[in-house]
């Protein structure tokens, strides 16, 4: 990837932040029909729908509520995964969950306005649930991106997508809260090497469901504000919990994985907690907010500062903390390295602390997906029988089993041209069009069908 190619997505990204009065303004008007089509508008376009050929894993698909949406077909071991996603480049890069590219062997993207691209996955970060994507092209419709801090709870938003399949829905909510951290990226929670969750979810009672992750939650200016990601349910189905990354995370971490294809975050070297009234009693705490210090990494730069066991962090950098997750998203803020100001209270008494951060790092660039196996091109291989030219087995997830093409058909006619064996199959292939196929074939179970669908390269 050129240093042009980076420079206008992290570029573009920089300048669609998105500015607060236009959002504050909208907040204030009282929201009709005419205002939320209008954010539809202008968000829709950039909005797009995912889907994945993935390797199988033994965990996919069992935490309940886990928004990729695994189902396996008879006979295969793949497993065929969908998502959603937006353009936030006008020459092709996408941002989207990690957790709907994970497994990712082939992406195709479908556009609002449906034509169809094959993907790469550029790069991912489990430990946000970011991950960027690129079709190859130009002139693609950009979404513009909000500033997720200036929500509040009680704030209108629309969560867009393709939900269980559904492609381009809208659903509307309110902001239910923000700073969440609901334990699903796992880990150590100040984010280190090897546990590196960073949750700081905005929660929303707009409806999302399997196939909503990646897709955007918009504010009623029409500007995306956080990354749909998951769901808290006991049937994996909407339950009115939803969750989404804010989207001023989700830029710093897009810009940095384009940019190196991994993630550098700062991090003090402690384990954390939130703080409990217990602990506010014990520490002469004037309220149960900030994060404790449970543990102190020997050597790590919060000891090295002179951080200790049972501070509890209310500031840092001038950002004021309440929770862990307040500590975790400023700390995404902050540059490796750098001298930070933190503002904690040690058993009573306020005092202030510099600690020079250290670096974690994150992220991971995919391995070129395998070469597909069999009849790549058209998808299927054929035999020829006394009842015809018969499809002898299909490739798994190829664009000619998603268009319905399966073994038992019979061919009759190819590109509108009869065929009865392989040579004539052939002839048809080479004489039509070189991006697209179209077969008329008799199915046992339907009679008389016409399938079209894309060529692979």
């Amino acid at each position: 990837m050129g240093t042009l190619a980076r420079a206008s997505v992290i570029g573009l990204l920089a300048v669609t932040a998105g500015c607060r009065g236009e959002q504050s303004r909208t907040a204030t008007a009282i929201p009709s029909s005419e205002t939320f089509r209008a954010a539809v508008e202008r968000v829709l376009p950039a909005v797009v729908y995912i889907q994945v050929e993935a390797r199988p894993t033994p965990l996919a698909g069992t935490a309940p509520g886990g928004p990729f949406d695994p189902r396996r077909e008879p006979g295969t071991r793949r497993r065929l995964g969908a998502g959603s996603g937006i353009l936030v480049s006008e020459d092709g890069y996408i941002l989207t969950s990690d957790h709907v590219v994970q497994q990712a062997d082939r992406v195709q993207v479908t556009l609002h306005d449906r034509r169809q691209f094959d993907a790469r996955v550029v790069a991912r970060d489990p430990s946000t649930d970011v991950a960027v994507v690129r079709i190859e092209g130009s002139g693609f419709p950009v979404a513009p991106l909000g500033d997720s801090d200036a929500l509040q709870a009680g704030d209108w938003v629309l969560a867009l997508g393709s939900p269980l399949g559904l492609q381009f829905s809208v659903a509307a909510g309110v902001v239910s809260a923000t700073g969440r951290a609901i334990g699903i990226l796992g880990g150590d929670a100040d984010g280190r090497e090897g546990a590196a969750p960073l949750e700081h979810f905005i929660q929303t009672d707009a409806a999302i469901n399997p196939g909503n992750s990646g897709g955007p939650l918009v504010n009623l200016a029409g500007q995306v504000v956080g990354i749909n990601t998951a769901i808290a349910s006991p049937t994996g189905l909407y339950f009115g919990y939803g969750f989404a990354v804010p989207i001023n995370l989700a830029r710093r971490v897009a810009e940095q994985l384009i940019q190196f294809g991994r993630v550098r975050r700062a991090f003090l070297g402690v384990l954390l907690d939130n703080v409990e009234q217990a602990d506010a009693t014990v520490y002469g705490l004037p309220a149960a907010e900030g994060a404790e210090i449970v543990h102190v990494e020997p050597g790590g730069p919060a000891e090295r500062g002179g951080l200790q066991l049972g501070d509890v962090i209310v500031g840092i950098a001038g950002h004021q903390i309440r929770t862990v997750s307040d500590l975790q998203a400023a700390l995404a803020g902050l540059t490796p390295g750098t001298t930070a100001a933190v503002d904690v209270i040690r058993y009573g008494q306020p005092t202030r602390v510099l600690v020079e951060l250290g670096v974690v790092e994150s992220g991971v660039v995919p391995e070129p997906a395998p070469e597909p196996q069999g009849p790549a091109r058209i998808g299927f291989d054929v035999a020829e029988e006394p009842a015809g030219l018969v499809v002898a087995s299909v490739q798994a997830y190829s664009p000619a089993f998603r268009a319905g093409v399966r073994p038992g058909q019979v061919i009759e006619s190819v590109n509108r041209e009869p065929v009865r064996t392989a040579a004539e199959l052939a002839t048809a292939l080479a004489r039509g069009n070189q991006d697209a196929v179209s077969l008329i074939v008799t199915d046992p179970q339907i009679g008389r069908i016409i399938i079209n669908y894309e060529l692979r390269p």
